[in-house]
Formats: C-alpha cells, structure tokens, sequence
C-alpha cells in the first residue's frame, strides 16, 4: 500500500513539474508580445476588454513549441484517419487536399454586394470598361468530392447567385470555374494541397483566359502574336516538397503532407516600377519582372516552415498590400488597368502586367481610402473586380461606407 501512495505522489509531482515548467516556458516566448501590447494599451476602463483579447492573443500566438504540438495533434488525426480538424475548421477532401468549409443549409444571399459592385461601375466615366472577374473555388464541381459527414458550404452555388444578379445589372463578367477542368492542368494540379489558393501555373493559364477575354472587349489585342501568353517564354522553376500553405499551417505537415512550388517569370527582357503602400509602410522597386515584382525572401528562408512572412504564394508582387502601382515602362501606351482583389488574382494579375501600360491594385482590408472616389479620379481604360467565391462576404466590398481617406503617391 505504501508503495502504492508513493508511485501516487511520484506522479502527481512529475505532472506538476511538467506543467511549471511548461508554464514558465510560455510566459518566456510570450512575454515580448505582451510587453509590446501592455506598452501601447490605452488603459481606460472601456478598452479593458480590448487589453485583455490582445494579451489572450499573444499568449495563444505565441506558445511555447507550437506547431510542435500542431504536428503532433495532426500526427494522431492521420493514424485515426480523420479527415477533419477543429470541429471542420479544415477538412480533408477523397484526393486527399485539404479545404475550409462549414455547416451550411444552402447558398449565401449575396444581392447586397452585387449591387455595390453594380453602383461602383455605374460610378466610373464613360470610357471605363468595367468587369467582373470570378475565381475559382478550392471546390472544383466535377472533380472534387468530400468523404461522407464532411460539411459543404455551397462556396460555389453563392458565386452562380451573386454572377447571375451581376448579369442582370448589365455588368461583363468573366468565370474562370468555366474550361477549368479543359485547361491542360491536371485537376489534382489545379489547387495546392495544403493553401486555399491554385498553383502558380494555374495563374497562368487564368491569365492567358483574361487576355483572352480583353481582346474581345477591345478592337487591339493584347498579346497578337500569342507571345506573352506561351509559358514556354517563361522561366518555370520547381522546388518540391517546399511549401505549407494556410489550411496545413493549421494541421501539421503530417495530416496531409506538404507541395511544390513553380516559380514562373518571363524569359524575356522586362523594365517595370513597382510601388505598394499598406498603412506607414510604401517602397518603390525598379527592374526586371524578377527584380521588381517578386520576393525571393519566403523561397530563401531557412527554417520558417509555419511562419507568414515565408508563405510561397506570396513570392508574386510582396503578397496583399493596401494598394500597388505597377508601371510597365517596355508597354507606355498600353491598358491603364484597375484591380479590387483578393490574394487568389495576386499572380495572375503579375503575369497580366506584362501586357498593359500600368496595373493599380487594392486590397478592399488593408486600403484606408475611398474606393469608388480613386478609381474616378485615377485615368483608368478598365477596372476589376476579382473576389474569390469564399470571400464573397461585407469585408471585401466595403464601397460606400465611411472610410478614412488614403494617401497614394504614384511610383512615376
């Protein structure tokens, strides 16, 4: 019996020091985060709650070996053969791929956002075409399927509405789920495995759709001779193995493995300016396709598999930013186009510059000005509007609301 109370008691402090010793590592990784929040907390009684959500998310952004134990977590998931996460945070498809979705009973009503994007081109000057361009959902229809008990969230049935409403307002739209599945990409290709967003060389084919899509808008084509869109005058280079997109940040690499990664630029000579703006932070670059509107720092980092900042996709044009300029000076008397996007057109819209004049790019979250007021005010031939299917919610169409006015310095 007393052996019996010892091992008891042996246990019960082993648990204890585990437990001390876990809790002091965490309030070590976290403690600068917190500082940092506690230093520039307004501490009025009505921002307490504001304080205490901060100080919760650093110390939940900030545990200690964190994605250790999404491994691990994610490990355990897979020998049980599990295809879902976080009560359906992120799912697993049969191919293996994996999705974010939710309970739902049928597709979204989404006529109030058509009709902003309807005001926004009735608001733009008679020489300004105006399109609508919808990207693809993670949710290819004819190809994707979910196991049994996996939730849909009708991503797609909600684009078919809120086109359909757009059409009727008169509005050009151009939907790249059409002649998907015919482009000459294997299906299992068109998607990363582990991110919500398609492959670069999907991009690229959505480019060579767009400027298609142009020529029969304007009496000059765009790419005539069919030059900048053959990938074949690109350079492609893989590196395999090499990248965790946003849904495998979540789960672990061992829930559902991890991608390559294509690099594709121009082997052709390019000369472009590329200025971006998000908050207090604006740079300008100069150069080459390569030089000026890729990153190479997320495919040379060492050792950041789960950090943001290292995300692969964003290679393309520095990732989402508040607004861009992209000025192809090889192409001076070019389309002057406009972009309302989110992070799915990024590369396309890269590859897209090599065939206009200037390329202007905002990110409705992280743009502080009026929207409809720059692109009237801003010598536009055509603007865009290019919202996925999963983000066609409030965040992204922010267009008549009361908004801070931006600054915009142009990169000329």
């Amino acid at each position: 019996m007393h052996n019996f109370f010892a091992k008891k008691r042996m246990t019960a402090f082993l648990f204890i020091l585990v437990l001390a010793t876990f809790s002091i590592l965490n309030i070590i990784h976290s403690f600068g985060p917190m500082k940092k929040t506690l230093a520039s907390a307004d501490y009025r009684f009505s921002n307490a709650k504001g304080i205490i959500n901060e100080l919760d998310a650093d110390i939940n952004e900030h545990v200690f070996e964190k994605f250790g134990f999404v491994e691990a977590y994610g490990y355990l998931q897979s020998l049980m053969w599990k295809n879902e996460e976080n009560n359906f945070e992120v799912v697993k498809d049969t191919e293996g791929k994996l999705h974010y979705t939710y309970f739902a009973t049928g597709p979204t009503d989404t006529t109030e956002l058509s009709d902003r994007v309807a005001e926004l081109g009735a608001q733009l000057g008679a020489k300004t075409k105006f399109t609508y361009v919808m990207t693809p959902d993670k949710y290819v229809r004819g190809y994707t399927t979910f196991p049994e008990g996996i939730p849909y969230n009708f991503n797609n049935e909600t684009a078919d509405g809120f086109l359909d409403h757009l059409k009727q307002n008169g509005i050009d739209t151009l939907d790249l789920r059409e002649g998907l599945l015919e482009s000459g990409i294997p299906a299992k290709d068109l998607f990363f495995t582990t991110d919500h967003h398609w492959k670069i060389k999907t991009a690229f084919w959505a480019f060579g759709q767009l400027v298609h899509h142009l020529d029969g808008l304007y009496n000059k084509p765009l790419d005539p001779d069919h030059y900048f869109t053959d990938i074949g005058n690109y350079n492609v280079i893989p590196y395999t193995d090499f990248f965790i997109g946003s849904q495998g940040r979540k789960t672990g690499k061992f829930f559902a493995g991890d991608d390559d990664f294509d690099l594709i630029y121009p082997k052709f000579k390019t000369n472009y300016s590329f200025y971006f703006k998000t908050g207090e932070t604006e740079a300008t670059l100069n150069g080459r396709f390569e030089d000026a509107l890729l990153t190479t720092y997320p495919l040379n980092v060492k050792g950041a598999t789960y950090d943001l900042t290292a995300d692969k996709y964003f290679t393309y044009l520095y990732g989402n930013q508040g607004i861009v300029h992209v000025v192809n000076k090889d192409n001076p008397n070019g389309l002057k186009v406009m972009f309302i996007k989110d992070s799915l057109a990024v590369p396309m819209i890269s590859f897209l510059s090599t065939v206009v004049s200037e390329v202007y790019l905002i990110d409705p979250r992280y743009y502080t000005g009026d929207i409809i007021d720059f692109a009237k005010k801003t010598d536009l031939d055509h603007v865009f509007v290019s919202i996925s299917p999963q983000d066609l919610v409030d965040e992204f169409f922010p267009y008549g609301k009361n908004k801070v006015e931006g600054q915009f310095t142009s990169s000329k």
